[in-house]
């Protein structure tokens, strides 16, 4: 059967992060859509846009655009919170959500306040506060540990994506997401953990799955499933109905 798929990175990604997942859904038969999100990739310059209102309506504008009427859409990360939101602005469109090593919020919650500990705020405060242009970007080393850390530092595909990463907006991670109208909703979703997960961990993980009354799906690999298992997530998501 023949799919759409809507593919949304997370926090300092860009679409280019999907793009060995979507070659492989493509090669399957399948319809991909990937879009940079305001101030990611080549929004960048975007940066002071970025909110989850703007991420969703983004998202919500590149379905209707090209047309998506039976979506499954993957929210990566911080993508998670986006999605939600999606799923309030186009129900109609909307086959399945996907939850892709993702923060999934309370209604009221924040990313910084749900998912953060108390020193890993104010490692973020002190990030914005020594650009002055309201983002933070994690030094390489970090970045590589939180998110690829099943690859080798050297690997290609390491040294291309820490090569693309922007600076993330901290709003997005600082304002609270009404979900009031996403937990009244009966779409169906889906949530993959990752097992070796440094940001979102396997019990982080549980919590969030469960939070939308599902058992994950396990992968063995680190945070960016879309780099290092792009095999067996593009399987995973071909199963998805």
């Amino acid at each position: 059967m023949r799919n759409e798929f809507v593919l949304v990175h997370g926090a300092a990604h860009g679409a280019w992060c999907w793009d060995e997942v979507a070659e492989r859904l493509e090669a399957k038969g399948h319809r991909v859509i990937t879009l940079d999100l305001p101030g990611h990739g080549r929004r960048a310059a975007e940066v002071r846009q970025a909110s989850v209102a703007t991420y969703a309506r983004a998202v919500a504008d590149a379905m209707a655009r090209e047309g998506i009427s039976r979506g499954i859409v993957v929210g990566h990360s911080m993508g998670g919170l986006v999605i939600c939101k999606v799923a309030e602005l186009v129900p109609a469109r909307i086959a399945h959500l996907v939850f892709l090593a993702a923060v999934v919020l309370p209604h009221g919650g924040s990313l910084a306040g749900v998912h953060l500990t108390a020193a890993g705020r104010e490692a973020l405060r002190g990030m914005v506060a020594g650009r002055g242009d309201g983002a933070f970007l994690y030094p390489a080393e970090i970045a590589w540990a939180r998110w690829m850390n099943d690859l080798p530092r050297e690997h290609p595909s390491v040294a291309r994506a820490l090569a693309r990463l922007t600076p993330q907006a901290a709003r997005p991670f600082l304002e609270p997401v009404d979900l009031r109208v996403f937990y009244s909703l009966r779409v169906p979703r889906t949530y993959i953990r990752c097992l070796l997960d440094a940001a979102v961990t396997p019990r982080k993980a549980v919590e969030y799955a469960a939070r939308l009354g599902v058992t994950p799906i396990d992968m063995d690999c680190a945070h960016d499933a879309m780099l290092s298992a792009p095999d067996e997530l593009a399987r995973i998501l071909g199963r998805i109905q």
